[in-house]
């Protein structure tokens, strides 16, 4: 599939990469339910544009990944659990969340309410294994079906990559 090009697509994903590293220098000292949390700093406007462009959400996602693991390396507790969160398929809703501890993360990914349910996914039965995911740590990976009760769409799938 041809895609049509993105005007000025290298300074904009650079700038990502800037904003990330600019604001999250350090991890966060102050957490709200066990857990702090970064929106992908991007303009919706962009995302919609490279839907269909694996390439370029590729480079997005490496560059979250790539923010993670330095996060991850600044530390200080071992039980500090950083996650980058993908919402496919447009990535809009995607962010870095850094949670206190493994229980906090494992209660943060039950979502069984009258308004939201997340139904795990298997990693292997889905098209994330199309993804190249590089790091030089290790990932666990959680993939969930979000359904929102009040709204009418499909749900949309969300991947957690922990470290």
């Amino acid at each position: 599939m041809r895609h049509r090009k993105v005007r000025g697509l290298k300074r904009k994903l650079s700038r990502l990469q800037r904003n990330m590293q600019e604001n999250h220098h350090d991890l966060p000292i102050e957490f709200h339910d066990g857990y702090w949390y970064a929106k992908i700093s991007v303009r919706q406007t962009f995302l919609l544009d490279i839907q269909h462009n694996e390439q370029i959400k590729q480079a997005i996602i490496h560059i979250l990944i790539d923010e993670s693991t330095r996060l991850a390396k600044r530390r200080v507790d071992e039980r500090m659990r950083v996650v980058v969160l993908l919402d496919f398929p447009t990535l809009w809703n995607s962010e870095i969340l850094v949670f206190q501890n493994e229980e906090v993360l494992q209660m943060f990914m039950r979502r069984d309410s009258s308004h939201q349910k997340w139904i795990p996914i298997p990693h292997e039965k889905t098209s994330l294994n199309n993804w190249v995911i590089r790091s030089d740590r290790d990932i666990r990976v959680y993939g969930f079906k979000e359904w929102l009760f009040e709204e009418e769409d499909e749900g949309r799938e969300l991947w957690m990559l922990v470290q």
